[in-house]
Formats: C-alpha cells, structure tokens, sequence
C-alpha cells in the first residue's frame, strides 16, 4: 500500500496514485498503448521485457500496459514461468535471448551496455523496432521504479 494519504479515483492503486495527475496519467496511458495498438515491435518480446524489468528491480507486480491495450498477446505462460532462468530455458528465441540480455544491462547497468550489445539486438530487429524496444524498456524501466519509490502495490 502506498504511503501517500491522498488518491485519486481509480481501479488500480496505480490508477489511484498517478491519477492525482490526471492530464500527466492520460498522457503516460495514451503512450504506453501504442506499443501494443500500433505493434512496432513484437508484443511477445515487449511482455517478456516487461515482466523481466519488474523481476529485475524487485518492484513485484509489472508495469501497466495502458488503456485501450485490448488485444495483448501475452507471452505463452511457459516462457512467463522459466523469465527468470531465461539464459538455460529452451523456451526462448535467439531474438527474444538478445533482447533479455540487452534489458539486464539497461536495468542494471546502463552505462555498460555496448555496441555489441546492441548489435545482439539488431540481428533480430529492425531500426525502427530497436527505437521502440529502447523506448519501452525505458517506460517499463522508469514507471517500475515510480511504483516502487511511491509504495504501490501490484494489481496485476
């Protein structure tokens, strides 16, 4: 439970605390979205990352993935149950591999990703999916830190 006394309505206790920025909140919500409504990159990979950050930072539950974002393509649960052992599971793509390993770094230690790191990634995607995983993972990043620092508890 958050450590804030005032919130604003809302059916998350995300909701609840970020809405008390509502124009701020609907804005973050629009973006986020399009990252599934618009799929520049592949909504598995985005999960995956997604759920990978929060197992990173300790933050329990994941980020939210917007309003409007009917339609997810979840990862399949068996790559969600083996995310934490990722680099043994067969469950992964050699994509989805260089994407994980490019999130660690970025989590947790931003300033040792490398151009071969990043190279790792571009053999799977394109200029403009790598725009978009990179903006993503700093989303996932940074609203994962908000919800820690502000003591909100998961709701998914």
């Amino acid at each position: 439970m958050t450590w804030l006394t005032a919130t604003a309505p809302g059916a998350t206790e995300f909701d609840r605390v970020f809405g008390l920025r509502p124009a701020l909140y609907d804005d973050f919500q629009n973006f986020l979205s399009l990252f599934w409504s618009l799929r520049p990159i592949d909504p598995v990979i985005l999960e995956l990352c997604r759920r990978r950050v929060a197992q990173l930072l300790g933050g329990g539950a994941v980020p939210p993935i917007g309003q409007g974002s009917t339609g997810v393509s979840e990862a399949p649960p068996e790559k969600i149950a083996a995310l934490e052992q990722w680099r043994e599971a067969v469950a992964f793509s050699e994509g989805e591999r260089a994407c994980l390993a490019f999130v660690e770094k970025f989590v947790l230690q931003p300033h040792g990703v490398t151009d071969e790191d990043a190279a790792a990634v571009r053999e799977h995607l394109s200029d403009k999916e790598m725009v978009a995983f990179t903006e993503a993972l700093a989303v996932f990043d940074g609203f994962t830190r908000f919800r820690i620092i502000l003591g909100i508890e998961g709701d998914d």
